[in-house]
């Protein structure tokens, strides 16, 4: 999409308009609110880790749902947000040393994504990819009977990553918020009760 065309949507986004309104960092917020009020998995957690947490938004959801909440949030990109229940670390989820936390988070957020090439099937091998290592990572960090929540993009990958995921989590399913774009290709999934 060109940049004049995203603006111009940008501008008519009724979910932009909303999060500035509401002092969201980001209209993703909104994504997290719908899944919240569907799965009610925030309230229930006492330590989140989130992939592609830059600029902020869905930790301030977090915080919004669950103030004692401690959240350690990783992103190559900057992170606005700055509270004391939030440790930021400006890195890439590959490098990352995971040993240093313990296996104590009872919910993974994932809202990461690779900058878009346009080419769709691209794309979607690219996040899937992506959640496919995050996937590897669970069994070092992610609780016994934890969550994980995750957006992709729909493609040939889909079922294999459903496949996966059911092999760890109790229960798998699919959500697509109100929030989330029309035309978007954007899915989420939410995986409960870690198994392993």
């Amino acid at each position: 999409m060109k940049s004049k065309d995203w603006l111009n949507r940008q501008k008519r986004d009724h979910f932009v308009k909303k999060a500035k309104k509401k002092g969201y960092l980001s209209r993703a917020a909104f994504k997290l609110v719908e899944i919240e009020n569907k799965y009610k998995v925030i309230e229930k957690s006492k330590y989140v880790l989130e992939f592609g947490a830059s600029p902020g938004g869905w930790s301030q959801v977090v915080l919004e749902v669950n103030p004692r909440i401690k959240i350690t949030a990783l992103d190559v990109l900057d992170f606005k947000l700055n509270h004391p229940n939030v440790f930021f670390h400006k890195e890439d989820y590959l490098n990352f040393n995971y040993d240093k936390l313990k296996k104590n988070f009872d919910l993974i957020l994932s809202d990461i994504a690779p900058n878009t090439t346009g080419h769709q099937s691209t794309d979607h091998l690219r996040i899937s990819n992506m959640i496919f290592d995050i996937i590897k990572i669970l069994d070092k960090i992610l609780a016994k009977n934890g969550v994980f929540i995750c957006k992709i993009w729909k493609g040939s990958e889909e079922k294999e990553l459903i496949k996966t995921l059911k092999s760890k989590f109790n229960t798998v399913s699919y959500f697509k918020p109100e929030s989330s774009r029309k035309d978007s290709s954007e899915i989420f999934i939410v995986a409960i009760n870690f198994l392993i």
